[in-house]
């Protein structure tokens, strides 16, 4: 089972209004926003955007980097960075790119001009040519980008995932932006955001595409610098025609503080507690991790933090066992020991939240990703005090049936070839093996989510599927399920769930969907 770590993400998901969550006072939309001469610079030095077109006729975003000694040519999100040759004559500027045999290209040429701060020209891209306009990206220090880093809304309840952009490069690809990720919990985009000077950013196109662009943002602060805002533009191209926003979104108002609890066997835990203020109880959630070393505020973490107070729950975040700040000794693998030990560490986590006064004791519910599919069943079936799970891109197999699947799938390293229905198949004859979690699900009375993507590579999602169904009709009508067309193991929109396709995934699929089941299942808790 492929380890979640950064990439988890959903990335993890808004459509129904948040139950019990404290109302937003519109705020007054600032009269204008602050005067930036972004799309341009009075020297061609620095960082450059543009989008191309390839052979294929598909955009590329086209990063050029101008140095004092030398200019490279970089295609987003690939790491890799190639020599570029340059020749400037007053106004007019050439470039040239060469790739080798194993290169996307041949050779790329650039001719155009360097007018009044404006780079613009033709590209021909291997005998294709298209114009193209360069953005000038600067760089902002990462202690201006934490104080962006929060939950915004807008008056119409469309809440934003702002957070600055953890580190993660594999297989020559980036998966994060160099500054900050957006995540929008209506759409599901999760966009890395291009800085054109301090407060302004412009909006990739994909995951780790930027151009061309989809849109910028402003972010607004009071006289004493506090960020108060942000302002939306959702005209791509008006880069210097739009001076007036489209929207303006308030930073929400949230608490969280570093809370530790002891498990059963005494190993001390720490949690992170995310409240809204609230004049009635909050329903909560623990979020636990999969297979991987996880901690309490890890980019996924952070990302459902936000999106749980976007719904109106307070939730709790932890360090694994072993990892961060928690005590005893971190295990992989999900032996029937590990995971029970893992079960009870969230029962702990359950118990705090429920001598919290600010939560409802009725509405305290799991969730997580992955290897936690196996773990949260235990933990519900051992603990009357949880009241709801999520299980996402978990599997309802056993140990055994897993590890066959990915065996088969090579986890969605590779692009070798896969037949669901084959798989599938040898699945039914296989007999369960190690931990069986259906045995457990069955006991279960507990409302139960579980949401997979259709290429999820890590977890079999057709045959976890048939089996819940089977629960489903034998009679356990609380449960419910949802298999997300071209949805990968973080459940991103992807096409064939491999793992090089995530930094040109457009975003998340499950916000919405879980929304509405949250707000059907835990708005009120039914007697």
């Amino acid at each position: 089972m492929r380890i979640i770590s950064t990439l988890l993400l959903l990335c993890f998901l808004s459509a129904c209004a948040a139950p019990t969550a404290t109302p937003i006072s519109p705020t007054s939309l600032p009269a204008t926003p602050t005067v930036s001469n972004f799309a341009s610079r009075d020297t061609l030095t620095g960082d450059w955007l543009g989008a191309g077109t390839k052979p294929d006729g598909s955009t590329v975003s086209i990063q050029i980097n101008f140095a004092d000694s030398e200019a490279k040519l970089s295609i987003e999100p690939q790491t890799k960075t190639w020599g570029v040759t340059v020749t400037q004559s007053n106004e007019a500027i050439e470039f040239t790119a060469v790739g080798g045999t194993s290169d996307p290209f041949k050779q790329i040429e650039f001719t155009g001009t360097f007018v009044n701060g404006v780079f613009s020209g033709e590209l021909n891209w291997d005998g294709t040519t298209s114009l193209i306009s360069f953005t000038p990206i600067v760089s902002v220090d990462e202690s201006v980008l934490t104080k962006y880093e929060g939950l915004y809304r807008f008056e119409s309840g469309r809440s934003l995932s702002i957070i600055v952009s953890p580190e993660f490069e594999s297989g020559g690809l980036r998966f994060f932006s160099q500054s900050l990720m957006l995540t929008d919990f209506e759409s599901g985009a999760l966009r890395g955001l291009y800085p054109v000077d301090d407060s302004t950013f412009l909006i990739g196109a994909l995951r780790v595409v930027g151009a061309p662009f989809d849109g910028r943002i402003q972010f607004v602060k009071d006289d004493q610098g506090n960020v108060k805002g942000l302002l939306w533009w959702e005209t791509p191209n008006d880069l210097l025609s739009s001076p007036v926003p489209s929207f303006y979104a308030s930073r929400v108002s949230y608490t969280y503080e570093d809370v530790p609890f002891t498990s059963v066997d005494g190993i001390k835990l720490m949690g992170r507690l995310s409240l809204l203020e609230s004049n009635t109880l909050l329903p909560a959630f623990m979020m636990l991790h999969g297979s991987e070393q996880g901690t309490r505020d890890n980019f996924g973490n952070k990302v459902m933090a936000h999106y749980m107070l976007s719904r109106g729950f307070a939730i709790l975040n932890y360090d694994k066992r072993g990892v961060g700040e928690s005590e005893g000794v971190y295990q992989e693998a999900a032996s029937a020991s590990n995971l029970q030990k893992i079960a009870e560490d969230a029962i702990a986590g359950v118990e705090y939240l429920a001598s919290r006064p600010e939560i409802d004791t009725k509405r305290i519910g799991l969730i997580g990703f992955s290897q936690a599919g196996w773990v949260i069943p235990l933990a519900a079936s051992q603990s009357e005090a949880i009241s709801h799970v999520v299980i996402l891109s978990g599997p309802v197999a056993s140990t055994s049936q897993e590890d066959a699947f990915s065996t088969y799938t090579n986890d969605g390293d590779s692009a070798r070839n896969y037949d669901d229905a084959k798989i599938t198949q040898r699945l039914r004859g296989l007999n369960p093996g190690g931990f069986d979690p259906l045995p457990v699900i069955t006991g279960l009375t507990q409302s139960g989510l579980w949401l997979w993507g259709s290429v999820d590579k890590s977890v079999p999602a057709t045959f976890s599927a048939e089996n819940l169904q089977s629960l489903i009709d034998s009679g356990k009508n609380n449960f419910s399920y949802e298999i997300f067309p071209n949805g990968d193991h973080n459940l991103n929109d992807s096409p064939h769930g491999l793992v090089a396709e995530i930094p040109y995934s457009p975003g998340v699929l499950f916000y919405s969907p879980l929304a509405e089941w949250l707000e059907l299942n835990m708005s009120a808790l039914k007697e």
